[in-house]
């Protein structure tokens, strides 16, 4: 695990009033950044884990690809298993749309993602688009595969030091860009 405070500490502190920092996950380089508003790189972590079936613009329920797109932390809850469950926004009426476009989403469930994601609530999670993608720990899982291996069925895990750092930026409403 390697993770790198990018900011000397004083400057960390002064930084904390938090102009809305917001986080890239690099998909090809397996890293997530927390970027301040100006573009300063607050924190890097390396070898994070995606799906075991790479990136895709619309992730379907099974298929353990990790969705791209630019996504709103929705909430953050405790985990058992995880110990941090970042829950992004997906699926976003962007990806329904398209889903339904493929023929593999009804207009019926396209619009209610799309009803509810207006009224800024969690959009239906049992679709054929899947839900539940967020951003969390390896918890009590093996940290030699999280080094090796993509191994989520769609999330981004990040080991459990790496997510305690990522924690420190993050708050509900922090956008996370998946690319």
């Amino acid at each position: 695990m390697r993770i790198r405070l990018l900011l000397p500490v004083l400057l960390l502190a002064t930084l904390s009033a938090r102009a809305e920092p917001w986080a890239l996950v690099d998909t090809g380089a397996q890293t997530l950044t927390v970027f301040s508003t100006s573009g300063v790189a607050l924190l890097t972590v390396d070898h994070v884990a995606i799906g075991s079936g790479g990136v895709s613009d619309v992730h379907y329920r099974g298929d353990n690809t990790t969705p791209r797109g630019n996504y709103r932390i929705r909430a953050i809850r405790k985990s058992h298993r995880f110990v941090t469950f970042y829950e992004l926004d997906y699926p976003q009426t962007a990806q329904a749309e398209q889903a339904f476009r493929d023929g593999r989403l009804s207009a019926a469930t396209r619009d209610l993602i799309a009803q509810q994601n207006d009224a800024g609530h969690r959009a239906v999670q049992r679709s054929i688009l899947g839900g539940w993608i967020g951003i969390h720990g390896v918890g009590m899982g093996n940290p030699d595969i999280h080094r090796s291996f993509n191994w989520t069925d769609g999330c981004v895990a990040l080991d459990n030091d790496a997510l305690a750092a990522f924690g420190e930026w993050a708050d509900v409403g922090m956008r996370v860009e998946i690319r």
